[in-house]
């Protein structure tokens, strides 16, 4: 057994039996390793100690009861472990930044600590070979962009700690926004595309950030128009069955086996300017998926039949 699939099992029995108390010595048998080896694995390789990811685990879970029932805050707090609603709003608000009574009032959208899926780190497919994760479908391929494609919609600066960030997720605000504004822009393709891009920006620690529809050339006043050039890209495209799933953990672990593991490990790199990751989201409804693509500054790996 690789060490990464002891540690696996322990990720997933913890995520099976949130709301019961774990011992550090059940977990290691649980991944046949010895205490010190399983925790010594585990912060390695999941980023976090056993106490900390579970901690954080159990508050993500806890935190949509918040919003799916009407328990009170400390009955929920009892359910995943947590000894009184002080405790469990303290370790709320030291993830989250915001007491979860701000969370449960306001519609604001944060951003969890996800369970980790380890054997994406450790599997590299070639290109056109679909690779299953869980409930996701993930494939890479190579696209060409023969005419230049346009999209309308509106753009932020933010802090490039920001897109990985747990906590608060500002982005969704960019996204809520072209929501609201798209049905001022005439001619917008409403059964399109939406994609959203991120740019290096001038100023260190910055990015730009852009959310929009497919559009016409011209482009509409008072909104921001992107145009994605011709060329030669890098394709990771995945789907679900549910799009909520797919734009939170799905997005999470396609990103880190496309950007982390499959890129390096095939020596490609990608343009640190505009755009250096294009999303696209396709049929979000009936058949969710999304392609995340990458124009690669050295030639592409030619493939065989």
């Amino acid at each position: 057994m690789h060490a990464w699939e002891a540690i696996q099992h322990s990720v997933d029995y913890i995520e099976e039996n949130i709301q019961t108390e774990m011992t550090i010595d059940e977990l290691a048998k649980v991944s046949y390793l010895s205490v010190f080896y399983f925790q010594k694995l585990f912060s390695r390789l999941v980023g976090k100690t056993v106490k900390e990811y579970i901690k954080a685990r159990r508050v993500a879970n806890a935190k949509s009861e918040l919003k799916t029932s009407n328990k009170r805050i400390a009955d929920i707090a009892m359910d995943f472990g947590f000894n009184s609603h002080e405790v469990f709003t303290k370790n709320f608000k030291e993830i989250y930044g915001i007491t979860p009574e701000t969370y449960r009032k306001n519609e604001v959208v944060l951003t969890d600590f996800l369970k980790p899926e380890l054997s994406i780190d450790y599997t590299l497919v070639d290109e056109g070979v679909p690779l299953l994760v869980n409930d996701l479908v993930l494939e890479i391929y190579q696209q060409k962009i023969e005419v230049p494609e346009y999209y309308t919609g509106v753009s932020k600066q933010i802090d490039a700690s920001e897109m990985n960030k747990v906590g608060v997720n500002t982005l969704v605000e960019l996204w809520d926004q072209f929501q609201q504004e798209r049905a001022t822009i005439e001619n917008l393709l409403p059964e399109g595309l939406v994609l959203d891009y991120f740019t290096m920006d001038a100023l260190p620690g910055k990015v730009q950030y852009f959310v929009g529809g497919q559009s016409t050339k011209e482009g509409f006043k008072h909104f921001t128009q992107c145009i994605i050039e011709p060329g030669n890209y890098y394709v990771c495209s995945y789907e679900a069955e549910d799009f909520d799933y797919l734009v939170s953990d799905g997005l999470y672990k396609a990103n880190t086996y496309f950007f982390e593991t499959w890129l390096p490990k095939h020596g490609i790199g990608m343009e640190d300017m505009a755009p250096f990751l294009i999303q696209k989201y396709l049929n979000v409804t009936d058949d969710p998926k999304i392609e995340i693509w990458i124009r690669p500054v050295n030639q592409l790996v030619t493939t065989h039949e």
